[in-house]
């Protein structure tokens, strides 16, 4: 049975309480509702703002439903705060008083321009002003902490439950890298793993081998190793698996009009049957692993209640 929140939220949680396996789908990058306070130039169109999300990942994966698998998803547009970066991941030069923020200024790639607030969309500057400080800090508490501790909370229950938890977070990519990146052609899809650090190496290999057998030209690591949600809460060593799932989108759509293309059901199909596929990959390893796997369970339960 699903327990979804409102439809006004910024996230989205579908939680079935009698899953019967412990798999959650993670769309942090698919959300539509745009925040009236986002404040982006006012000259720039829709479709380029828009450009940074993964639009329509969640429909490709929707079979989750039926498969009754537990999701997450963020409502807001990845450029307007991206959950997958990590919080202190900020553009100093966004600000307007950087002097003032109350955290660490750590950026990372300053150039593309894809910190935790996008600076560029299509390689074009997003704003003709800077951040304040409060609503830069309103962005944080009311989108990316929902977010992420709605997710922890779900991973944690499922492995408390299960004695272990699998995400897959689910993206889109351009078909080719930016003119700085020298415009090369990427996988159709890329499976990422923090190269192997984020889940044990036959998950990873399970979900090329079923692509792979559908006819996609898959890679592993090979563009996208993933991001903070795959160095966050991948940890094989605890039985909590994180693969991230890059998926091509002029596979079925159109990047520049933003419409789907007429292989957009078939990607769809083929998502579905992957996902279906893999369920049971979970629920075989899981009949493999259950002695250990209840033991260490037991044995965590009984330190939580001493």
């Amino acid at each position: 049975m699903f327990d979804e929140t409102p439809a006004d939220a910024p996230v989205t949680v579908k939680w079935v309480s009698d899953a019967a396996v412990p798999l959650l789908l993670s769309f942090p990058h698919s959300g539509d509702r745009y925040p009236p306070d986002f404040g982006y130039a006012r000259s720039l169109p829709f479709n380029v703002i828009d450009y940074p999300s993964d639009k329509y990942v969640d429909e490709l994966f929707s079979y989750a439903d039926d498969l009754k698998l537990s999701s997450i998803k963020a409502n807001f547009p990845r450029a307007y705060i991206d959950v997958n970066r990590h919080q202190h991941d900020i553009d100093e030069t966004m600000l307007e008083d950087p002097e003032l923020w109350y955290g660490r200024l750590q950026p990372t790639a300053l150039t593309d321009g894809t910190t935790l607030f996008w600076s560029k969309a299509k390689e074009v500057d997003i704003y003709d002003r800077k951040l304040g400080r409060s609503e830069a800090k309103r962005r944080l508490a009311t989108r990316y902490v929902i977010y992420h501790q709605a997710l922890t909370t779900m991973i944690e229950t499922t492995r408390r439950k299960f004695g272990s938890a699998y995400v897959i977070d689910c993206h889109s990519m351009m078909q080719f890298d930016t003119t700085a990146q020298g415009r090369r052609a990427r996988p159709q899809i890329d499976i990422g793993t923090r190269y192997g650090e984020s889940c044990a190496p036959e998950v990873a290999e399970k979900l090329v081998e079923a692509f792979e057998r559908r006819g996609y030209e898959v890679g592993l690591n090979r563009r996208f190793a993933g991001g903070e949600i795959t160095l966050r809460y991948g940890w094989p060593e605890i039985e909590q698996h994180l693969v991230q799932i890059e998926l091509r989108r002029d596979l079925y759509m159109d990047e520049e009009t933003r419409l789907k293309t007429d292989r957009f059901d078939a990607v769809r199909r083929d998502c579905s049957d992957v996902l279906a596929e893999f369920k049971q990959f979970i629920s075989d390893r899981m009949a493999g692993q259950m002695p250990a796997s209840e033991g260490e369970h037991q044995k965590e339960m009984g330190n939580a209640d001493a």
